[in-house]
């Protein structure tokens, strides 16, 4: 890499040495680059920087902080922290990734329009469930884990009246009733989630119409998403959900 414009989001740094930074850098044009770079750079900003180096580690010259960046409050501050962390372990060093590229910038400015009045209301809690959501979709997608919503493990059609677990690499097998585990869904549930992401305009309108259960589907696609982002980590802990579970239980 020789005088690279990256342009990207500072997604962790620690000191290195007296004035500078080791930088997680997740880029536009070479997805996450490690680098030296000035010390204290800001979170959720654009930053444009030259790149500089052969090895793995390179040098970042000519900071510099570009205009439209946004504020992050309350939970979602922590929501901001909890997708850089997943994004620094999960995503391969230097290889670019368009559409999580996008989505993150998309999702960051969605959740900035939240947790702006200082009563946090319900429905702030469920929209930026439901982004994070669409967000971690696009990341499983991208990484070659993304879900079948149209055909069950078995190769089957989804059946609105069936109830499914979603089973790691495998896909949604169907269970019976009786032995519903606690992150089954129905395939009712499963089309209309895959409605919402395909058209947001869905969960929209059963937010205004049903908020109890958008409230309902969403905590129940995120027992799921959970256990398969739990199985990509390899299960590692994450300071910033514990961090956001800490704040949770003192509120």
């Amino acid at each position: 890499m020789r005088n690279q414009l990256l342009t990207g989001y500072i997604l962790h740094q620690k000191p290195y040495g007296e004035s500078r930074s080791l930088v997680y850098l997740f880029s536009e044009e070479w997805g996450v680059v490690h680098g030296i770079g000035k010390k204290n750079l800001p979170l959720f900003v654009p930053i444009q920087f030259f790149g500089n180096g052969k090895n793995s580690l390179k040098t970042f010259s000519q900071s510099q902080i570009l205009q439209n960046h946004i504020t992050l409050t309350g939970q979602s501050l922590y929501a901001g922290m909890y997708l850089n962390e997943i994004l620094q372990k999960l995503l391969p060093i230097e290889e670019p990734f368009a559409e999580i590229w996008q989505a993150y910038q998309q999702c960051l400015a969605n959740m900035a329009t939240l947790f702006v009045e200082p009563a946090q209301t319900p429905h702030d809690m469920t929209r930026l469930k439901w982004h994070l959501r669409r967000f971690e979709n696009v990341l499983f997608e991208q990484l070659g884990y993304g879900f079948d919503f149209a055909k069950d493990a078995l190769g089957d059609l989804i059946v609105p009246s069936q109830c499914y677990q979603y089973q790691l690499q495998q896909g949604f097998m169907p269970v019976l009733p009786l032995d519903k585990p606690d992150i089954a869904l129905t395939g009712e549930q499963l089309l209309i989630w895959y409605q919402c992401l395909q058209d947001e305009t869905s969960f929209n309108q059963m937010m205004q119409q049903d908020f109890d259960l958008a409230k309902q589907l969403v905590n129940s696609i995120s027992a799921m998403h959970r256990h398969l982002m739990d199985n990509l980590l390899n299960y590692q802990t994450l300071q910033s959900r514990e961090l956001w579970q800490q704040l949770t239980q003192y509120q």
